[in-house]
């Protein structure tokens, strides 16, 4: 028996020549998952695939910024949903950033996010003024920590770490005023 789709409460999707439609990072925000749900609150609308209004408190919550060069040509987020013919499906989402300079302080600080067993939320603000929440429902893993000298004077002496997931539903979406509350 096939499922039907139903499209009463499915918006249109029109192409709009004033949507901002840059690429690229421009904030990124991570904290642990348990600390996020046991401390915090953060509400998901029902059937929405965005965070309520009111749902976000980080007070009691270790929240980290990354920060990096957003012209790196490297940071960026994917999120990724595939649906097979026999039901399964998965959405999996990838969140990439460069750090510059291999100092032991940034060393130290991507030895921890890189956890076995950790559970990461990161929100995240896109260069074309999107908000996105990832990892809520299952949490991100520092996938991959890279370091690279660099070869020649014009090479960079960097880091890039990849923080992937693996969750049911592509990453929620927040309005601006609520991701303005995280750091509060």
């Amino acid at each position: 028996m096939a499922c039907t789709v139903d499209f009463s409460a499915v918006a249109d999707i029109a192409y709009s020549c004033e949507e901002l439609s840059t690429g690229g990072l421009k904030t990124v925000y991570i904290c642990d998952k348990t600390d996020l749900t046991t401390n915090g609150t953060l509400t998901v609308t029902a059937g929405a695939g965005a965070i309520s209004g009111t749902g976000l408190d980080t007070d009691g919550v270790n929240v980290v910024t990354l920060g990096f060069n957003n012209k790196d040509g490297f940071s960026n987020f994917t999120d990724v949903k595939t649906v097979n013919a026999d039901g399964s499906g998965s959405a999996v989402p990838t969140i990439q950033m460069e750090f510059i300079r291999m100092g032991a302080t940034l060393r130290n600080t991507l030895e921890q996010i890189a956890r076995p067993g950790a559970e990461l939320v990161a929100f995240v603000e896109t260069a074309a003024g999107t908000y996105h929440v990832v990892g809520y429902d299952f949490g991100l893993y520092a996938g991959t920590v890279d370091g690279a000298s660099g070869v020649a004077r014009t090479d960079k002496n960097r880091y890039q770490l990849t923080l992937v997931g693996d969750e049911n539903v592509l990453a929620y979406t927040m309005p601006k005023a609520e991701f303005d509350k995280i750091l509060l």
